[in-house]
């Protein structure tokens, strides 16, 4: 009976062990084919599928005069690498395919050499929303997975299909409440190109920040071209070289270069130097050139270049570049083309050999690596840049350098660079992104006649709005010094919009409060700057003004020591396993964690039931040797839990509920918020009072300093301009004022009871 006893005793332990270890190395072996699969995301980039529409539209004939978009057009086309995919659109009142949608080769690009000279000006209106009905064919049905899809708009007018101007109005809803989501759900990214003040701003912002894409406008036609480039770079992101004065380095990997050479107006014709001092202009005959030169530019395509440093005999302009392909290639992970303001960024680099990533240690201590963000204010010509070594202390296990880069700190457009130098080899990452507040102010003065009128707009910026997480509520203070509190109504154009009618002469300060809230309840209140208005306006004109939103937290919250550059912290491991930070935008990355922790559950359910039905010794009292003082205690049987399979289709059940629950609501959540919105306005006065009530509190510290003789406006002075406004905006028309600058500023001082007694007018001189 002893023998018996320890042989089970033996056999338990070794399979203990033995089932221990074998779920061990499944769960490595898990882990590390997951960091596998999410650094082979990081790195690898889909081919790219450009679709252009241009407006042919009779007004181009002005703002297009020298037809400069035949010659972008051209270009962006003997860009286009091998393997993507393009088509082009022309539209006016109807959308004619310009040049085939399919995929690019030799045959693609010259066709659309000889069919770009019918783009012209000679169509009667703009009909934007066919254009990129038909652009999008194909969005039902297309293989999303292996390309990414980028529309490239340019127009220079509104919405225009119909004498009426309010058929053009519901038009222009249904672009961006029809058309849109179907580009948002599909995965489109639209790039919008204004070519003139008059066209629709608005429209341009809202069809590229929804969908991820840039919005840029051509000041003068001149301007095109390079932003044709700058959005071709963005939708076609390709290596390069760094262009060195006149100067750039190809290293044996190199299979062919691309030379953009932008010339200035008194260069002489471009001549391209070899190493071996060979020289090359377009009149040279040689099988492995194509060079394509215009009156501003000279693009030039060599096939097994030499080995060595290459001299270009040009005056260049800043935009020219050096484009390869190349067996040993540098992936950088792209940054949205939209952030806010104080986002931080998880960035990502590698290299590729055949599509692998290297990860050879005597490859990567070669490797030199520096990242650049310049912040460009383009109306000041000037730059302001910060860098970054990254290639300090150990080399990474998995061959992937990662950062986190928090210098998003300003409105504006930052350029992202990052240079290698792997001493026998060069290679350059360039990426343009523009930085936003999450909601842009709108005002404008209607004064006609005896009906004068303020109208605000509030306007998301971000590119997923949950509109019925979001308030926008206003208090107006008029001259005679009563209150009033009044909500935003929430159009069909997705923006919140209040209409002010004045009655008493004066000034008129307007205090807002956005509320959005989250996933998990939790709200935060932003408090632009006041705006202020005087009536009656001074002349009969429409005023357009914007205004900057800060993203202002109302709670005190400890302010972190400033970390300088040489402090920030550079993620390198030398682990074959890299702990990928989570991020909650990352779906993927949770799908597959989520994967892996369900079949590691299955796995130790079902070791533990064979487990329990093999090896676990029965109830009662367990034999042990003369030196145990104690019994092993009875435990339960299995047959008193529940069965996992049945736990985990209960649970799976539930999910399933719960997710058609959330796709009913995200359906319908702009309709209900919009409804919301309407019910809260349509209510009788007393009602509406009732409802603002506990609105009171938020503004009793800024009404307060509006009555305050040292702090708040009088009658005759004339209220501060905010920054960013011209002295121009100072008579009769919208003026911003940051009344409260307070930095105790907290919601929690205020009390409704304060509110009370506002009727007090502020004092005069």
């Amino acid at each position: 009976m002893r023998i018996f006893s320890c042989l089970t005793a033996y056999f338990s332990q070794y399979y203990h062990h033995f089932f221990m270890r074998a779920w061990l190395i499944l769960f490595v072996v898990l882990s590390i084919v997951a960091n596998q699969v999410i650094a082979q995301e990081i790195v690898l980039q889909k081919s790219s599928d450009i679709r252009i529409i241009i407006d042919i539209s009779g007004s181009m004939k002005k703002n297009d005069p020298k037809n400069l978009r035949l010659p972008a057009v051209e270009m962006l086309s003997k860009l286009l690498p091998g393997g993507s995919k393009a088509g082009i659109w022309t539209f006016g009142e109807f959308v004619n395919m310009l040049v085939k949608h399919r995929e690019v080769d030799e045959s693609w690009k010259r066709e659309a050499k000889a069919k770009s000279s019918g783009i012209s000006s000679l169509g009667q209106y703009t009909n934007i929303g066919e254009a990129l009905e038909k652009a999008a064919y194909d969005k039902g049905y297309l293989a999303t997975d292996q390309y990414q899809t980028h529309v490239i708009l340019m127009t220079d007018g509104m919405v225009d299909i119909d004498r009426e101007q309010s058929v053009n109005e519901q038009e222009r809803s249904r672009i961006i409440n029809e058309i849109l989501p179907s580009y948002q759900q599909s995965g489109f990214i639209i790039h919008t190109i204004s070519l003139s003040d008059k066209a629709d701003k608005k429209l341009m912002d809202k069809l590229a920040i929804a969908t991820g894409g840039q919005s840029v406008v051509a000041e003068t036609a001149d301007e095109l071209m390079e932003i044709f480039l700058q959005i071709f770079n963005r939708a076609v992101p390709q290596e390069e070289l760094p262009l060195e004065g006149n100067s750039f380095l190809t290293d044996s990997s190199i299979e062919e270069f691309t030379a953009l050479i932008f010339r200035k107006p008194s260069s002489p014709e471009t001549t391209l130097f070899a190493p071996d001092k060979s020289a090359y202009t377009k009149d040279t005959v040689d099988e492995n050139i194509n060079w394509y030169r215009t009156d501003k530019y000279d693009l030039v395509t060599f096939k097994k270049p030499l080995e060595g440093e290459w001299q270009v005999l040009a005056d260049l302009q800043p935009q020219s570049r050096i484009t390869v392909v190349s067996d040993l290639s540098l992936s950088v992970q792209s940054i949205a083309s939209n952030l806010m303001v104080n986002d931080d960024v998880d960035f990502s680099l590698a290299f590729r050999e055949d599509n692998k990533i290297v990860d050879r240690a005597e490859f990567l201590e070669l490797l030199d690596i520096h990242l650049t963000i310049n912040t460009l204010d383009v109306a000041a010509g000037t730059t302001e840049t910060w860098s970054k070594h990254l290639s300090e202390g150990l080399v990474p296990g998995n061959g992937i350098y990662k950062t986190l880069i928090e210098r998003f700190d300003k409105i504006g457009e930052y350029e992202v660079i990052v240079d290698v130098d792997g001493k026998t080899f060069q290679r350059r990452s360039v990426q343009r992104v523009n930085v936003r507040t999450p909601f842009k102010i709108e005002t404008k003065t209607i004064n006609e006649g005896d009906n004068t009128q303020f109208n605000i707009e509030v306007i998301p910026q971000r590119q997923n709005v949950d509109f019925t997480s979001i308030e926008v509520v206003a208090k107006i203070k008029p001259p005679t010094g009563s209150s009033l509190i009044k909500p935003f109504e929430l159009t069909d154009n997705q923006a919140w919009k209040l209409s002010i009618k004045p009655e008493a002469d004066g000034i008129y300060y307007v205090t807002m409060r956005i509320t959005t809230t989250n996933s998990d309840g939790d709200s935060n209140d932003i408090i632009p700057e006041t705006l202020s208005f005087t009536f009656p306006v001074a002349d009969n004109s429409f005023v357009d003004q914007a205004v900057v939103v800060e993203e202002i937290v109302l709670e005190a919250e400890p302010v972190e020591p400033a970390v300088t550059e040489a402090e920030l912290p550079i993620e390198a491991s030398v682990e074959p396993a890299v702990e990928e930070k989570e991020a909650e935008s990352n779906m993927m990355q949770w799908i597959l964690y989520g994967a892996i922790g369900l079949v590691n559950l299955i796995i130790i359910g079902g070791i533990f039931m064979l487990y329990r039905k093999f090896v676990k010794p029965k109830k009662g009292p367990v034999d042990v040797d003369e030196n145990n003082a104690e019994k092993e205690p009875e435990t339960a049987s299995a047959s008193d839990e529940l069965p996992m399979d049945e736990m985990i289709v209960g649970e799976l059940d539930d999910l399933g509920e719960l997710d058609n629950n959330i796709d009913l609501a995200e359906d319908d959540s702009v309709e209900r918020a919009v409804s919301a919105s309407d019910a809260l306005t349509e209510l009788p006065p007393e009602a509406l009072d009732n409802r603002l009530a506990d609105d009171e509190d938020l503004f009793g510290d800024i009404e307060r300093e509006l009555d305050d003789p040292d702090l708040g406006p009088t009658a005759s002075a004339e209220p501060k301009l905010a920054e960013g406004l011209t002295e121009d905006d100072a008579s009769g028309e919208f003026k911003t004022e940051l009344i409260d600058e307070d930095p105790e500023f907290n919601l929690d001082d205020f009390a409704p009871d304060q509110l009370d007694n506002d009727e007090t007018e502020p004092k005069k001189k």
